[in-house]
C-alpha cells in the first residue's frame, strides 16, 4: 500500500512502510513581489514544518527540472535526506552554490536507479510545456558561479524528465510540465499518471497521445494552482489563469476513456 499526496505546483510525496519519496517538492510559494522583482529564498520555517510532519524517515528526493517552482527548496529539503538526491546537471550547479554539488546523483537518460526500501526511478527525458506566449521559459542549466539569492530567471530549466516511479508494485508517472517526447516514452506505461494542466492545449495531441501511449488506470491533474499564494487549512488553492480545466477533463476522457480521473486537494490522501 502506497499513500501518496500533492504537496501543490508539481511535488509529490509518497509514503510506503518505512520510507518518504519527494518529487519536486516546493513549499516556499514565494510571492510575487519576489518572483518579479526580487531575489528568491527558500522559506526555511515552511520547509521545516513540512518535514517536520512527515509519517516516515525522508529517503529520497526527485527532481524533474530546476525552474524555482521545483527546485527553489531542494537545498533546505535536503538537510533532511539520508538517501540519494536525484537531478540533472543543473541540480548538481544549484546545489553546489551551497557547498553540496556531490550530494546529486546526476541522472542519465532512461537510467533506471534503485532507492531505499525497494523502490526505484527511471528518469524519462522530456519536454518542457510552452506556457508563455508559446514558449519554453529560461532555458539552459543554473550557473554553478552565480551569486545567491538567485532570482527567478536564474533557475533555469535544466535537461527536463519525467520520473517513472515503481513503489511496492505500482507505477507512477510525474509528467511535472505539459509536453513530452513520444520517442522516450514509447514501451512505458504507468498504473498512476499525475498530469500537468497548465499549457496542455498549446502542444497538440499532448492529451490524447500521451495517454495511448502510457495507458494510466488513473489520472490526476496537478500543477494547476497558483503556486504564489499559500494552501489555506482546508487544502484550498487559487487555480492558475487559462487553464480551462473543463476543457482538459474533456480530452483526458477521450485518450483515456476507461481511466479514472481523480481531481484532488492539496494533502489530499491518496491510497494505491
Amino acid at each position: 500500500m502506497v499513500k501518496v499526496r500533492w504537496t501543490g505546483a508539481a511535488g509529490l510525496e509518497f509514503t510506503d512502510e518505512g520510507e518518504t519519496i519527494l518529487i519536486d517538492p516546493y513549499h516556499s510559494r514565494v510571492p510575487k513581489s519576489e518572483i518579479f522583482f526580487g531575489r528568491m529564498r527558500p522559506k526555511v520555517d515552511r520547509v521545516r514544518r513540512y518535514i517536520g510532519g512527515l509519517e516516515r524517515e525522508l529517503s529520497s528526493v526527485i527532481v524533474g527540472h530546476t525552474h524555482f517552482d521545483h527546485a527553489l527548496d531542494i537545498p533546505e529539503v535536503a538537510k533532511y535526506l539520508r538517501g540519494p538526491l536525484i537531478g540533472s546537471r543543473s541540480l548538481a550547479a544549484l546545489m553546489t552554490l551551497y557547498d553540496r554539488g556531490e550530494s546529486v546523483t546526476v541522472c542519465e537518460k532512461g537510467e533506471r536507479i534503485d532507492l531505499p526500501g525497494g523502490a526505484a526511478v527511471t528518469m524519462l527525458p522530456s519536454r518542457h510545456g510552452l506556457v508563455f506566449f508559446g514558449r519554453i521559459p529560461y532555458r539552459g542549466d543554473i550557473d554553478s558561479e552565480g551569486a545567491l539569492p538567485l532570482r527567478a530567471c536564474d533557475y533555469r530549466l535544466g535537461d527536463i524528465y519525467i520520473p517513472k516511479l515503481e513503489v511496492d508494485g505500482t507505477i507512477f508517472m510525474h509528467a511535472g510540465s505539459a509536453n513530452f517526447i513520444e520517442s522516450e516514452l514509447e514501451g512505458h506505461r504507468c498504473d498512476v499518471l499525475f498530469m500537468c494542466v497548465p499549457g496542455w492545449n498549446k502542444v497538440p495531441d499532448y492529451c490524447t497521445r500521451l495517454l495511448e501511449i502510457l495507458r494510466p488506470e488513473i489520472i490526476v491533474p496537478f500543477h494547476f494552482d497558483d503556486f504564489s499564494l499559500p494552501i489555506d487549512l482546508h487544502g484550498k488553492v487559487r487555480g492558475l489563469p487559462f487553464r480551462n480545466i473543463s476543457g482538459f477533463r474533456r480530452h483526458v476522457s477521450k485518450g483515456a476513456p476507461q481511466a479514472e480521473i481523480r481531481i484532488v486537494k492539496p494533502f489530499e490522501p491518496m491510497v494505491f
